[in-house]
């Protein structure tokens, strides 16, 4: 029995060892999510701006507040609020229609840039989301790059819904005949 304490303590040190070589030696994790939509650009461009719709494809997600700034500009801020109670700032950096929407972001947990790309590749749009962000803490900082496979599944399944109700929407040419 002792033998076993000493293994499983040895274990838990060996744990804590590695969070904390992981929260000095990595700053930043990034992840790359992408999804490929077969309707036109416009069509992908409008669904995704819709906050009408967020809910639809964001995990979680219940509602967006505008808090500054000329809205869907560059420098607008928003807050998005999601079921669990959590809060993420969103300030916009760039958007050019049908090409790229970039926002900083900020949460209790981390900060971090995302840019969401439409590339018309001719029979189908490519849709990509590039993240990167730290944690807010020590702790968080060797956290996120454990997590880093979760966040980027879960964010893979969020743009797969994303393109599926792209498909399913109104605005798509061929919505009416499915």
């Amino acid at each position: 029995m002792k033998r076993i304490l000493y293994t499983l303590s040895v274990l838990v040190a060996g744990g804590l060892a590695a969070l904390i070589l992981l929260g000095l030696f990595i700053d930043e994790v990034s992840y790359t999510a992408t999804a490929r939509v077969n309707a036109p650009i416009e069509a992908a461009w409008q669904t995704f701006m819709d906050g009408e719709r967020m809910r639809e494809w964001m995990p979680g997600f219940e509602r967006i507040e505008h808090l500054s700034g000329e809205p869907m500009t560059a420098g607008a801020t928003y807050r998005l609020y999601f079921e669990n109670g959590d809060l993420l700032t969103e300030t916009i950096t760039e958007i050019v229609p049908h090409q790229e929407y970039s926002f900083d972001m900020e949460t209790n947990l981390f900060t971090g840039q995302t840019s969401v790309t439409f590339e018309d590749m001719g029979r189908f749009i490519r849709m990509q989301q590039t993240s990167s962000f730290r944690g807010s803490t020590f702790v968080w900082r060797a956290l996120l790059p454990v997590l880093k496979p979760l966040i980027q599944r879960q964010q893979m399944a969020a743009m797969d819904r994303l393109a599926d109700l792209i498909e399913q929407s109104p605005t798509h040419p061929d919505a009416a005949d499915s």
